[in-house]
Formats: structure tokens, sequence, C-alpha cells
């Protein structure tokens, strides 16, 4: 009952704040409302032209278009396996209209080797949905392409180039991308605890690349970034992966666009209720101090609500297994008066609903002179009646008292288990921020212990290359000593004999 009290109350005040003008008030800056002037944003956020997490709409991404060896996951969307030879993709149905944009890409690529598998690339192209050679998509592609090479044959270490293609360079036959890029940068982004991010903006014919790779994109670093370039509106964006030998794990986690520097509304939008008191002539205040009050309240109540959600649920369920347990007591005890009664002479529950028993006339019982002992025994019945009625109701209060008692106590086991809850709470979360230092700090020395062995196994190599040529040279060199002391020592004994 008290749970759904506060919900009555809370839901009571704000019909009443929201009657009265609750969401009239919007928080305009004063300076830009004495100069009325509109609120220009910097961006406006685009769902149509993205996707995240809860990704799917009877099983499919909308306004997405997926296609190849992808694996629908909740909580993220793998493109391309840990499987050689495989790829997939996620391409826009919808072209964009912005010649202002920006996208940022959370992803993830993971795996047990220490070079990758191929890797990703971000497209902004004419063409949208054909599968090929690169990284997943077709050669020859006409718009922008960014790649995240893991594979890079050069470095081994994972690499990302930015590429414009008119639809005449063919890189799968071998053009070498490192003649038409526009540029380049090797920021590790393979194996991070968390998503590294991808952001690509295009804004005053400018194009900037820039990547986070593991910070929660609070950590954006450039990459590339070129002035002069022509994008135009129309094109479609996607992604794409492809996994070699070792093959790699590439999920991306979410895809949002953005129109940069979106016109700006001539008007703002009317408040609720502020059309309709125009109409009759009343000037429009917002809100006043009682109202702010009410809302204050109500917000308090809701807050207390959802804290305590669970401790009622638990509170309500105690309390009705009580309460069933004192209403079967009491009808156990009347149940057992009831007996009591019928062996007085009473007639039972069915006899006296349907009328079969025996009336007693107590006229005729007077007229006929009932004895003195008769008399007796009813007045003993009486005080017998009177004794168990008052017997009932002793129990009636012990249950209740025991009732009692026992809400005390589970109220204060329940606070007990809250205290114990959130001490252990707070100690969890200090062992998950040591575990992820620890983690990281192991993730580094590993990375310089593979950096330092890869170098040391190529000097290792190159000293056994010395060695082996040192040792053939000379065993040549004694090869040829001895042949020409040999030739020397017969010739000397021909000259003897």
């Amino acid at each position: 009952m008290k749970f759904f009290g506060i919900i009555a109350v809370s839901s009571l005040l704000l019909l009443e704040t929201c009657s009265a003008g609750l969401w009239g008030s919007s928080k305009v800056d004063p300076i830009q409302a004495e100069e009325n002037l509109p609120f220009a944003p910097t961006s406006k956020f685009d769902y149509k032209l993205s996707f995240k997490k809860n990704f799917y709409y009877n099983g499919s991404v909308p306004f997405w278009t997926m296609g190849g060896d992808i694996f629908k996951a909740d909580d993220f969307i793998r493109l391309s396996p840990s499987v050689p030879n495989t790829k997939g993709f996620i391409w826009s149905e919808i072209p964009n209209p912005y010649e202002a944009w920006e996208v940022e890409i959370a992803f993830k690529v993971t795996g047990n080797n220490m070079h990758g598998g191929r890797g990703l690339a971000f497209w902004y192209t004419k063409d949208r949905e054909e599968t090929g050679p690169v990284f997943g998509s077709k050669d020859q592609w006409d718009g922008l392409g960014v790649w995240l090479d893991s594979a890079n044959p050069v470095t081994h270490k994972p690499s990302t180039m930015v590429l414009l293609n008119d639809g005449t360079m063919a890189f799968a036959a071998g053009t070498d991308p490192t003649k038409h890029m526009l540029g380049s940068c090797s920021i590790s982004y393979r194996n991070t605890n968390s998503p590294s991010y991808l952001k690509v903006s295009y804004k005053d014919n400018t194009l900037s690349v820039s990547m986070d790779n593991g910070s929660g994109a609070k950590d954006y670093r450039i990459c590339v970034q070129k002035s002069g370039i022509k994008l135009p509106t129309g094109y479609y964006f996607g992604v794409s992966a492809s996994s070699h030998t070792p093959a790699d794990d590439h999920d991306i986690y979410s895809f949002e666009t953005k129109q940069l520097n979106p016109p700006q509304k001539l008007e703002h939008p009317k408040r609720p209720l502020e059309e309709e008191k125009k109409k009759r002539g009343d000037e429009f205040t917002g809100i006043d101090e009682e109202q702010k009050k009410k809302i204050e309240e109500a917000e308090y109540q809701m807050r207390k609500l959802r804290e305590h959600s669970d401790d009622f649920q638990g509170e309500t369920a105690v309390t009705m297994a009580a309460i069933y347990d004192t209403q079967r007591r009491a009808i156990e005890h009347i149940q057992i008066v009831q007996l009591q009664i019928e062996a007085l002479g009473a007639p039972s529950p069915d006899d006296a609903i349907t009328g079969h028993y025996e009336k007693i006339d107590l006229a005729k019982i007077t007229a006929a002179g009932t004895s003195g002992r008769e008399n007796s025994r009813s007045n003993d019945n009486n005080i017998d009646l009177s004794r168990i009625t008052d017997q009932v109701r002793s129990e009636s209060k012990k249950t209740a008292d025991q009732f009692e008692r026992l809400s005390q106590e589970q109220n204060r086991k329940m606070q007990d288990i809250q205290v114990a809850v959130s001490k252990l709470e707070e100690t969890l979360a200090v062992l998950d921020k040591r575990i992820l230092s620890q983690s990281n700090m192991m993730q580094k020395k590993m990375n310089e212990v593979n950096l330092h062995s890869a170098e040391t196994k190529g000097t290792m190599s190159s000293l056994l290359k010395y060695i082996f040529y040192a040792f053939v040279a000379q065993f040549l060199f004694g090869i040829a000593g001895y042949l020409y002391w040999k030739l020397r020592v017969e010739r000397n004994d021909k000259k003897f004999v």
C-alpha cells in the first residue's frame, strides 16, 4: 500500500504541474534572449545515417544493409570473424545529403597472433554494397576510402591510410597505394581493452581523420588533415572488413553521423499551452514558485521511489506472508470454537444454513418448569464460551505482537544487507580499477617484450650469418694452405730424387 501510495502522489503532482504549464519554460541564454537571436547548434545528429546498440529491428539494422560473413551479436556487429578468407560489410541505404559532415566509428580489432590479419575500411563512395578484394569491398571505387590495415607488409604494425579514387586506379592489381594516398599514420588500434574510435570529418573542403586508441573518444589524435578536397553529396557511407592468414575479429560497436553547421532555426518551437494562452489573451509566464516546489517534491518522491523500489517489493512480500499466517491461525481458532459449540448442542454451519436443526422454544421450557440444574448448566455453557472468546482474543494479540517483531527484525536485516552490499560494491570498484591498471601495465610490458624479442631475433640471425661466413672462409683458407704445402713438398721430393 505504501508503494502504490507514493506512485499515486507522484503522478498527481506531475499531472497538476503539467496542467499549469510545467514544461512551459525552456533554458535560453539571457544574452540571446535580449538580442532575440536564434540558437545555432554546431552539429546535428542524423539517426538514419547512424546505428548503435540496440542495433536490430525485426532482425535487421534500420536504413542499413549487411552482407558477407557477418555475425550479429547483441553488443556489436562482427563484420569479419577470425576465420581466414572471410569478409563482410554494412552500407547505408540513404545517400548523404550534407555538404559538411562528421562520422565517428567505435570498433575493435582483436587477434591471438603477433601480426594482424588484414583489417577494415571506411568508405564514402558513389556505389554501395559491392564486395571485392580491397578490405572486403570493390576495387576502382569512386570516392573516399580510409584503410585500417593491421597487416602492413612493410612495418608489420597497424597503419591508417587515406585515399581518393575516381574509379580508374586498381590497387588490387598492383598499384602502390603509398604513391596515391593523401596521408597515413601508425596509431595502434589492435587488441585494445576498450573500443577504439575513428573520426572522419569534412568541412570547408578540408578532410580530417583522427583516431583514439582506447580512451573512450576522449583523446583524439590527428592522423591526416588535407585541404582542397572535393567530396560531393549523394554518396553512401559504409564499412567493410576482411581476414587473411592469420585472421582477426573485426567488430563495429557504433556508427554515428552528424551534420556540421546545420542551418539556424528562424523561430523557437512553441511551448505546451502557449498557443492556447495567447488565444485567450493571457500572458504566458512559465512556472511560478509554487509550481517549482511541487516539481521538486515530485522529483524527490520519484527519486525515493526508484531507490527503495526493491525494498518495497521485499517488504510487501514479507508483510503478505505474515498476514496470511495470522489469518490462517485465526481460522484455526474459529474452527476450534465451532467444534466446542457444536459439542454443547449447537447445529453445524451447514445445518444452520439449510435449516436442518431442531428449534428450542424457550417459552415451553419456562412453562414446563425448567429445573435449576438446567439453568446452572446453561450458565456454565455461557462461562465456557466467554473463556474461549477471551482465549481467542489473547492468541490474536500475541500473533499481532509477533508479527510486529518479525517486521522490525526484517527491516533491520534489510538495512544491514544494504550497508554490506554498498561496501561490497565499493570494494569491487576498487578491485576493478586495480585489475584494469595491472592489465594495462602487463599489455605494455608484453608489447615491449615482443618488440625486443623481434629486434634480438634479427641481431642474432645477422650474427649467426657472420659466424657461418667466417667459418667457410677459414675452411677455404685451410684447404688452400694444405694443397699449397702438399704440392711444395712433392716438388721438393722430386728434386731430391
